[in-house]
């Protein structure tokens, strides 16, 4: 089920997030995170903006959240969105219910726009944004590398 996130899930999250650094390319990253990384990144989000979790009886499946896109003013109502998925709990409408709760909440906590950077290649995650509504708005070719390739960011916006 959907319940609010909390700084006790840094852990989880972390576990999640290292996950994808270790074996595919869907996070640039190569450096793992631990709980006080995850905690630290949250210290942004939590109290400011939508942050939601999916539990599964106390196992966090996945969490989703909108951020500051830029840090700039002028950027203030326009927001990035942050998801994933524990890797055994994809294709389950996980990801989607998630990401409907974050736009729900950002829509009434007065965002304007959502931006979501997906990996050039990662499918199931651009249906699935597509399917919320987002709508493709450029690819960056090559911008990261990773596993001895270059991959591409793809970048999905959704007005509100």
């Amino acid at each position: 089920m959907i319940r609010e996130g909390s700084f006790d899930d840094a852990a989880a999250m972390a576990g999640i997030f290292n996950y994808y650094i270790a074996n595919s390319t869907v996070i640039f990253s190569d450096r793992l995170r631990t709980a006080a990384d995850m905690r630290a990144r949250l210290e942004r989000v939590v109290g400011r903006y939508p942050f939601f979790v999916w539990d599964d009886n106390g196992a966090v499946l996945g969490y989703c959240f909108a951020h500051a896109y830029q840090p700039d003013p002028v950027y203030g109502a326009t927001w990035e969105i942050t998801i994933y998925l524990r890797h055994d709990a994809t294709g389950r409408g996980i990801g989607s219910a998630l990401l409907g709760a974050v736009i729900d909440a950002s829509r009434r906590a007065g965002a304007h726009t959502l931006i979501s950077c997906v990996t050039g290649g990662n499918e199931p995650c651009e249906r699935m944004h597509l399917a919320a509504g987002f709508v493709k708005a450029g690819v960056l070719r090559d911008a990261g590398y990773k596993f001895g390739r270059y991959l591409d960011d793809v970048l999905f916006q959704l007005v509100l």
